[in-house]
């Protein structure tokens, strides 16, 4: 079996994905917590060409199977560890863009001139964090004519996937359309319980193992 190396030191996890020809190992990390640090396997899929490539085409797969006239849906996605992955899929899908949500706000947004959504989320991996679409993305957001996919690397706690959909509740109130129809959430993996109600059924490649906690 072919196995991608994570190419850092220590103990490793080793993922398997159906469909995807090869095992992945993700190294184990500690994460700064409020009460400590959790330990989670980490999948960092920012610069992995071959794995964004590869996951993407599998979840690209999926949308097809779930979500009928999915070409006409609009997809949204967050930066930073998701981005490369959805554009994958996009490309796949033969989709021309996606809406995504930034963690700051940044100078070509033009906050001063043009409209901007900014709501809070929180990410295991990035605590509290802000994620913020701006015009160009909003209109996008309006354009749907067959609703939403959600897009996103690893879906753990739901921080994430709830401030992406108040972005898209904000978005349709600002353009007085009715709340926002998500389709399905799409993700590379799971990690344990959001423990909250997210908006649309989560549809993940595989599973990772559930955080530690570790008492400092």
């Amino acid at each position: 079996m072919d196995v991608l190396d994570s190419r850092e030191a220590g103990e490793k996890y080793r993922l398997q994905v159906d469909g995807l020809g090869y095992d992945v190992e993700l190294p184990y990390v500690l994460v700064p917590a409020r009460d400590g640090n959790i330990r989670i396997a980490s999948f960092n899929l920012i610069g992995q060409t071959r794995l964004n490539r590869d996951l993407g085409r599998l979840i690209a797969e999926r949308i097809r199977r779930e979500v009928a006239g999915y070409q006409s849906a609009v997809v949204l996605t967050a930066v930073e560890k998701a981005l490369q992955l959805t554009q994958v899929v996009s490309s796949e899908l033969g989709i021309d863009a996606v809406a995504v949500a930034y963690n700051r706000i940044k100078p070509h947004m033009e906050v001063e001139r043009r409209p901007v959504i900014q709501v809070g989320a929180d990410s295991i991996t990035s605590g509290d964090k802000f994620l913020a679409v701006y015009e160009r993305d909003m209109q996008l957001l309006t354009s749907a004519k067959n609703g939403y996919i959600i897009i996103d690397d690893v879906v753990s706690t739901g921080g994430t996937v709830l401030g992406l959909y108040e972005i898209l509740e904000e978005a349709a109130a600002r353009a007085g359309n009715e709340v926002p129809l998500v389709h399905g959430i799409f993700c590379a993996a799971t990690e344990g319980d959001p423990g909250v109600r997210l908006p649309a059924p989560v549809y993940s490649l595989a599973k990772l193992p559930v955080p530690q906690a570790v008492m400092t």
